[in-house]
């Protein structure tokens, strides 16, 4: 009984730990940043520049926070519904992936309904590569985890269960 309840609540606990980390780092960053200001942690490689993201994932989108809002309230009731119907059923790769889309969904949510655009901070300067944040690296995470799995392991799956039949 107490696995099933771990089972059952395990993608939300990652989703909440994803959620705590989006908040509290976008926090600091908000307090003590200025706009377009420009921290760098490794010379060339890595730094923290706040900026305003009033779209989504690579611009696009752009000042369609309300759409883009509802959007992120359809699928945050989509995934929790599909995780406490299927919770049994999942496997540790699949309840991880979901857990983290999730709770990338919700950090980004949060900053889109309080503050009107989400805030990006993380900056990779070796390459073209757009301001991004802790829910964004989460939400790519549990995608990448999906599409593994439903190309390398469902799929071996459901060829062992064939071969076995």
């Amino acid at each position: 009984m107490i696995k099933n309840i771990i089972n059952r609540y395990y993608a939300f606990l990652i989703a909440i730990i994803v959620l705590l980390v989006d908040q509290i780092l976008k926090n600091i960053i908000a307090q003590n940043m200025l706009l377009n200001e420009k921290i760098t942690l490794l010379n060339n490689i890595l730094s923290v520049t706040k900026i305003y993201n009033t779209g989504a994932a690579f611009g696009i989108f752009e000042n369609k926070t309300f759409y883009l809002a509802i959007f992120s309230v359809f699928i945050i009731i989509s995934i929790s519904a599909y995780l406490v119907r299927t919770y049994k059923s999942l496997n540790l790769i699949n309840t991880v992936a979901w857990g983290l889309v999730l709770g990338g969904t919700v950090g980004n949510f949060i900053d889109r309904l309080s503050l009107g655009y989400v805030l990006d901070f993380i900056r990779l300067d070796f390459v073209n590569f757009p301001i991004f944040n802790v829910a964004d690296i989460s939400i790519n995470c549990g995608a990448a985890l999906l599409i593994i799995y439903i190309l390398f392991v469902s799929n071996n799956n459901e060829q062992k269960a064939e071969i076995k039949s």
